[in-house]
């Protein structure tokens, strides 16, 4: 395809030189045009064309913008909300996720502030990070659930990795309790990010930096059965070519550059958060024993499998020409809705 703006200069310059021409007397002047022509530099005259064909557009765009973007908005919600009735049996398992989430996080900080303060307090910076910490995981759930709705699957995929190191984190901290969870806490005005974690007294003190490495291999969690995840999540948060060229939203042996919403790529990010979530809030509700909490926790991880077995299935029954995410032996409930 010829490039537009550079045959619009040249049949506009064309013209004007025709027209010049038509008014030349003889054949020696106009010899001596086309030869000056042949020398001119037009450069200058290039790019005032750009600079002001480039004002007019931006004033033509103005003068349209609120038409155009209700246009874009209408047809934007359009494709929302046939990604919604698709997975909305998927979505509506996390989002009750979420709100069974944040009921049992309510309930347990109505138990803790009944508890005797001499107890309380045992435990009360772990306690403390740990919360500030799952309200934090708990608003990137939130953020994922809507990631996913707007069919943003790799936005989802990076924020479950912002949500899987807090994980971690919060594993560290469980690990080594009061002094580690009160220099976390201490630490939030300083510029440090890690260095909280020398209170746990595992590192050489030779060491000039602690790295989030350093702290995911000294903390209770299993991170080497994440590690492909994890890897995954770090390709399409950073510019790598696999991030670029591999990512959820598109499809096997699809050539196609996806910039918009699209509905594939979802089960991953919308099983993996629904684990993740549901870890993080039982490092938060066995900080303090109570039966209630238990109850919440184990209730909360059974859930997992209902997140797990509607993204399989909804995705079985979108894509049928992809492997079978699940099969009816995958079930671990008793009963169904």
């Amino acid at each position: 395809m010829a490039d537009k703006f550079e045959q619009f200069f040249t049949d506009t310059l064309n013209e004007i030189l025709l027209e010049h021409v038509k008014e030349l007397k003889s054949q020696s002047e106009i010899d001596e045009f086309y030869e000056k022509y042949e020398k001119a530099d037009f450069s200058e005259l290039f790019s005032e064309m750009i600079n002001d064909t480039s004002k007019q557009l931006v004033a033509n765009a103005k003068s349209v913008m609120y038409e155009n973007t209700l246009l874009f908005r209408c047809e934007e919600a359009e494709i929302v909300a046939r990604i919604n009735q698709k997975w909305f049996k998927a979505f509506a398992t996390s989002e009750t996720m979420y709100m069974m989430v944040l009921e049992a996080v309510k309930d347990y900080s109505d138990y803790v502030k009944q508890i005797d303060d001499k107890e309380r307090e045992k435990s009360i910076h772990k306690y403390t990070a740990l919360k500030y910490i799952h309200g934090r995981g708990l608003q990137q759930f939130l953020e994922i659930i809507t990631l996913m709705k707007n069919g943003f699957a790799d936005g989802a995929y990076s924020r479950w990795r912002s949500l899987y190191e807090l994980n971690i984190i919060a594993s560290f901290i469980s690990k080594y309790g009061e002094e580690v969870a009160e220099s976390y806490i201490s630490s939030h005005n300083t510029e440090d990010r890690y260095e909280w974690a020398r209170a746990c007294g595992e590192f050489n003190p030779r060491k000039k930096f602690i790295s989030f490495d350093d702290i995911r291999k000294k903390a209770d969690f299993p991170s080497d059965l994440w590690k492909h995840q994890y890897q995954l999540a770090n390709e399409i948060v950073h510019p790598s070519s696999q991030g670029t060229f591999n990512r959820l939203r598109t499809m096997i042996d699809e050539d196609t550059i996806t910039v918009g919403h699209t509905d594939y790529g979802l089960t991953t990010p919308g099983e993996h958060s629904a684990i993740t979530l549901a870890q993080l809030t039982s490092f938060l509700l066995t900080v303090y024993p109570s039966g209630d909490a238990l109850v919440a926790t184990n209730m909360i991880n059974k859930w997992v499998d209902v997140v797990r077995e509607e993204y399989f299935k909804t995705h079985d029954s979108i894509f049928p020409d992809d492997a079978k995410l699940w099969d009816d032996s995958m079930s671990s409930n008793e009963s169904e809705t």
